[in-house]
């Protein structure tokens, strides 16, 4: 069942009268995740089909070597596509994915799907360039840079199942989680929306 909060007002001057400000039905963590992994699974769908497409212009194309003094030719195998580049462009494919939809619309196709949104936390509208910037730095950049060291690299998804998990500890009880508190928004239910309370 999803919460309502309000959420904090920045220290201001008291003015005569009190604004109104709005409140959230917050979205349950169940739907986040099954939005995350609908995203996930559009993002792994697309990256393999991008690799595969690449590999296919690559797979015919060979590489001839002559030898300078006897004039010999040798021809190699099929070039091959460095084994780090579907990872790539997987990382890629989150930011092009993430970052505008969550910029302009506050939700992504999985949260379409599961009726939830992003919006800020002070006013209630999507949260704009910088606030779905940061949001995915800390979700899928810090994993997707990890992922390129060696030794940690395999366990590099654990930062984002860490992070997209965290809202559940959230000490004020209002299903914000690190990339939440990073960019100053909340994930609220998509049908009820902010209202405003005096």
């Amino acid at each position: 069942m999803a919460s309502t909060m309000r959420p904090p007002r920045a220290a201001t001057a008291r003015k005569p009268h009190r604004e109104a400000r709005p409140s959230f039905a917050v979205a349950p963590m169940l739907r986040r995740v099954a939005g995350a992994a609908i995203d996930a699974a559009i993002l792994i769908a697309v990256a393999g089909v991008l690799a595969s497409a690449l590999e296919g212009l690559t797979s015919g194309v060979t590489r001839v070597r002559i030898d300078a003094q006897s004039g010999q030719r040798t021809i190699d195998a099929s070039i091959s596509l460095p084994s780090w580049l579907p990872l790539l462009i997987l990382v890629a494919l989150t930011a092009l994915y993430t970052v505008p939809l969550m910029a302009i619309w506050g939700r992504t196709l999985g949260g379409v799907i599961v009726g939830i949104r992003c919006v800020r936390a002070d006013t209630g509208t999507p949260p704009g360039w910088s606030p779905s910037t940061r949001r995915w730095a800390v979700l899928y950049g810090v994993a997707g840079l990890l992922s390129f060291v060696p030794v940690i690299g395999p366990f590099a998804w654990l930062v984002t199942i860490v992070v997209g998990l965290s809202p559940m500890w959230d000490g004020a009880r209002h299903m914000r989680g690190y990339a939440d508190y990073l960019g100053d928004d909340v994930v609220v239910m998509a049908r009820t929306g902010p209202s405003p309370q005096r």
